[in-house]
């Protein structure tokens, strides 16, 4: 049976799995996958600083994310990143390797943009056309994005009527550009080997933003982890294929860590 819906965001500190937003949402990302884990599973979504209802204080630090994070772990968590939330978790297993059981990084990477011993980045102007949209009307543009993700989702509709007026109250302008700035100088390339916890990838083939590419890198400098790449899916893969993304993390907590 489902998780009822007024169970899903759970604040207080003794929670076990922690799941992690990307750049411009807020943890109204999750609505639709939340439902979908094991009712017993004690689930804690949350925002970024600047993003949803999380106040912010500048400048955007990732690092500062991740040990405000760490702060309301009591023993150690599942921890579940998308995106920019994938590199605040790597930074949290770094720095708190007592407060992380196990990884979750979804269309995430280790660095975003490309350098020359890093060509899996992305090139610095097709960013900057990406996020130029959503900077110009973001209402819009989220929408837009959401469609795109769900394109052969057969209740795309209602996944988007039942997420979208949560998701869409983003962050303040200053706040997105600074987590955006952060994300683009972010390379935590260097602390991979520093991390020694069951990690899960997940990337989706059809993904422009952060490439199957990326996934394999971090696979090759994870150690133990398992690169999923999820072919029909683009950058929000536990949306487009929540059934099977809830069951693969399912069986990954429940299963994969021994």
């Amino acid at each position: 049976m489902r998780r009822q819906q007024e169970r899903k965001f759970m604040p207080d500190a003794a929670k076990k799995v922690y799941l992690i937003h990307g750049w411009g949402a807020n943890r109204h990302a999750f609505d639709d996958l939340m439902p979908r884990l094991p009712a017993t599973w004690p689930v804690s979504a949350v925002d970024l600083p600047g993003h949803g209802d999380a106040p912010f204080a500048q400048p955007f630090d990732i690092e500062a994310a991740a040990d405000g994070i760490a702060a309301q772990i009591d023993t150690s968590a599942d921890i579940l990143g998308w995106s920019l939330g994938g590199l605040v978790a790597l930074y949290l297993a770094a720095r708190h390797p007592d407060k992380v059981r196990s990884l979750c990084l979804t269309a995430s990477f280790a660095r975003l943009t490309a350098a020359e011993d890093y060509p899996e980045g992305l090139a610095a102007p097709a960013l900057g056309k990406m996020v130029g949209a959503f900077r110009t009307d973001y209402a819009k543009h989220i929408k837009q994005f959401l469609q795109l993700q769900l394109l052969h989702t057969p209740d795309a509709a209602e996944i988007i009527g039942r997420i979208l007026p949560d998701l869409a109250r983003c962050g303040t302008p200053q706040a997105l550009q600074e987590a955006l700035d952060a994300a683009e100088r972010a390379d935590v390339r260097h602390l991979l080997d520093k991390i020694d916890v069951p990690v899960l990838l997940v990337f989706g083939g059809k993904d422009a933003i952060t490439p199957p590419r990326m996934g394999e890198y971090l696979h090759r400098h994870l150690k133990g982890s398992r690169l999923v790449v999820m072919e029909k899916a683009a950058h929000a893969p536990f949306l487009s294929h929540a059934e099977v993304f809830a069951a693969l993390y399912r069986d990954f907590v429940e299963g994969g860590l021994t």
